[in-house]
């Protein structure tokens, strides 16, 4: 059976002329895998003859766990929730939730050098206070913005714990 090329899809072979370019031609589905998750989509380079997964340069790659248990940590996290709190709530090792941290670090990393290349970075930050000067009819609120310019050479992900 002849399948027709796939232009969303990439090479991910690091050794082959046509890694990361789209739309080439040279990516045809193979076939299909199944996990406890339900049965994944295989592609196969004509150019270098190597198969990958759908999953492959993502950081659901290789994942045993559920995509939306990984994507439940990484909110967490967003949200500032401790790695030994979020292994307590999940029922997973500490060492589970760094990884996945971890890899979610990378996948922003390199989703920011891609998309942000030669782009100066400018952080504004924001903070507000309600606070009351005399009586407490006549709340008063303080609005402070700050500007500052970022320069980021590769953002390394640390914990504090």
């Amino acid at each position: 059976m002849k399948y027709k090329p796939v232009g969303d899809r990439c090479c991910q072979n690091e050794k082959c002329q046509d890694h990361s370019k789209f739309g080439e031609g040279n990516i045809i589905r193979h076939s299909k895998y199944k996990t406890r998750q339900g049965r994944r989509r295989r592609y196969l380079c004509k150019t270098c003859k190597k198969t990958f997964c759908s999953t492959k340069g993502t950081p659901y790659y290789r994942l045993y766990k559920p995509r939306s248990v990984f994507d439940e940590v990484v909110q967490m996290t967003v949200e500032g929730v401790g790695i030994s709190s979020i292994s307590r709530i999940k029922c997973f090792s500490w060492n589970t939730i760094a990884s996945w941290q971890y890899l979610a670090c990378q996948a922003a990393s390199e989703f920011n050098d891609h998309k942000l290349k030669g782009a100066e970075l400018i952080e504004l930050q924001a903070d507000e206070i309600r606070t009351f000067a005399g009586t407490k009819k006549k709340p008063m609120w303080i609005f402070m913005f700050l500007r500052t310019r970022v320069r980021v050479e590769k953002f390394t992900w640390i914990s504090a714990q």
